[in-house]
């Protein structure tokens, strides 16, 4: 059995030799200061009337004071939900409808949610301080839903899990265990804590005893660079368009040789991949995974055939099957859909048994992506089971012409998706974003695409300002659907 979070903290804070739990520019909080915050701020809640059973939204942009919220409210044994400040009010009054919020947590009372209880916090005092007393005395069971999360929504309406502390326990120790984490290790996730992966690998760096970097109001792409020397970060976690942003600075300055950068949130294209080594001579490394789940796969420390449209070998401690419609594994280099299973995962979504049923069966998590695996036994995406076009009787992989056009020098970003047609069935059509000042046609475009997809092109190509997106990054297709369609 894990020593969940409450304990682990305090002991992490009475270790004399412990890592520093948070590096910002100009400061360091050791453990035994955010004990104490967090300590004081679980005896505030206690008395705002929290306690285990009642779900509490936290709408806090503040990093320090959203990571000391969160882990109050661990060490309670109080479930909680982020109801992020960048979403407007109508999304995180439905979000606290769904789930019953009993009490939100701002820092703005204008965040407060109409027939909700509200608490607002103020920052801590920041000087040193020592850590007595416990963390862990209202934890009852290590298996409540302690964290509600909602999955991407970029194919439909986001759906509601939860993990409980055994669950984030046993993913921080298979993270330890698959990215040799050990002394020194500093993680810097340039999202806000309000975004899900950027809160999981936080939680993890604290469960851990390392140290969290916030980046404070130094997050522009060409002050990464030097937030990384002067903070000492080994692991650097960057959504897809930030790494592109780093690629195009004219500004941008090397990035340390001790620092790994790890691109997450969406498909990371070949040429990005190749773009980065190009400019900062070292590898950009793949995480494949899903919220509900974990990590399913990783480029690192090296995938074993270098395949650089693979996003990694399984993960060690997960199984992983790609099949068929009727639950068969398909041979290497065919295309089915994912199923992978692990010793500690959740098993349906929140009030939701369509979804569940949909995505939960016989002990299998299914995300609903294509792939396929190399000889080598790297993993291949090649999009959404529900992206997949059929024109004519002939299937089309969304992934297959976005990493075509993706090629382009010219080209940012771009998402294919299909026009129904009751003649034609799945008519494939794709919208390009291109890098600031490129110059490029719909024409140029379609005759690449032609070229190297032959029948499977797309019979349209649309030009955009931006694609649409999700908070974390990914392309939203549903909303890209609707705003093309009358073009």
């Amino acid at each position: 059995m894990q020593t969940l979070f409450g304990a682990r903290l305090a002991q992490h804070a009475e270790s004399t030799a412990r890592a520093p739990a948070v590096a910002l520019p100009g400061r360091e909080i050791g453990y035994a200061e955010l004990a104490a915050q967090v300590r004081d701020c679980a005896a505030w809640l206690a008395r705002q009337g929290c306690v285990p059973g009642h779900i509490v939204g936290i709408t806090v942009a503040d990093e320090m004071l959203h990571l000391v919220t969160s882990l109050a409210l661990l060490s309670l044994g109080v479930p909680q939900v982020c109801l992020p400040t960048h979403e407007p009010a109508s999304k995180r009054e439905s979000l606290a409808e769904k789930l019953q919020v009993k009490r939100v947590v701002v820092t703005n009372l204008a965040h407060a949610l109409p027939g909700r209880d509200v608490s607002p916090l103020t920052a801590p005092r920041h000087h040193p301080r020592t850590f007595s007393g416990t963390l862990e005395a209202m934890l009852s069971d290590a298996d409540a839903p302690a964290i509600y999360c909602t999955s991407s929504g970029t194919t439909g309406e986001p759906k509601l899990y939860s993990h409980s502390q055994r669950t984030l326990a046993w993913r921080a120790e298979r993270l330890a265990e698959g990215e040799q984490i050990g002394p020194g290790y500093r993680a810097l996730a340039l999202a806000s804590l309000e975004y899900g992966v950027a809160k999981r690998r936080h939680h993890t760096t604290a469960y851990l005893g390392f140290t969290s970097v916030f980046a404070g109001n130094s997050a522009s792409p060409a002050s990464v660079p030097e937030l990384c020397a002067e903070l000492r970060v080994t692991s650097l976690e960057l959504s897809v368009l930030q790494v592109a942003s780093l690629v195009q600075d004219a500004d941008c300055r090397p990035l340390p040789a001790h620092t790994i950068v790890w691109a997450l949130g969406s498909a990371t294209p070949v040429s990005l991949r190749q773009q980065f080594k190009r400019r900062f001579g070292k590898t950009l490394f793949v995480n494949y995974g899903a919220g509900e789940f974990g990590r399913i796969a990783s480029t690192y420390p090296a995938s074993v055939d270098d395949d650089l449209e693979a996003v990694g070998i399984p993960a060690p401690w997960i199984e992983l099957e790609i099949v068929d419609a009727d639950d068969n594994i398909v041979p290497a280099g065919e295309i089915g859909e994912v199923r992978v299973r692990s010793g500690c995962m959740e098993h349906q979504y929140y009030h939701d048994p369509a979804a569940t049923a949909r995505h939960f069966k016989d002990g299998w998590f299914y995300p609903r992506d294509l792939a396929s695996c190399t000889p080598g036994g790297s993993v291949r995406l090649h999009g959404r089971s529900d992206d997949m076009m059929n024109l004519h009787g002939i299937k089309i992989f969304p992934a297959q012409i976005e990493r075509a056009l993706e090629a382009h020098p010219a080209v940012r970003a771009a998402a294919a998706f299909a026009r129904p047609s009751a003649i034609h069935g799945d008519i494939p059509v794709v919208a390009v974003e291109l890098h600031e000042a490129a110059l490029a046609t719909e024409e140029e475009l379609m005759a690449r695409a032609r070229e190297l997809l032959g029948v499977c092109a797309p019979r349209k190509i649309i030009l955009v300002d931006a694609l649409p997106r999700n908070a974390a990054g990914k392309v939203v297709k549903r909303e890209l659907a609707d705003l093309l369609s009358s073009k």
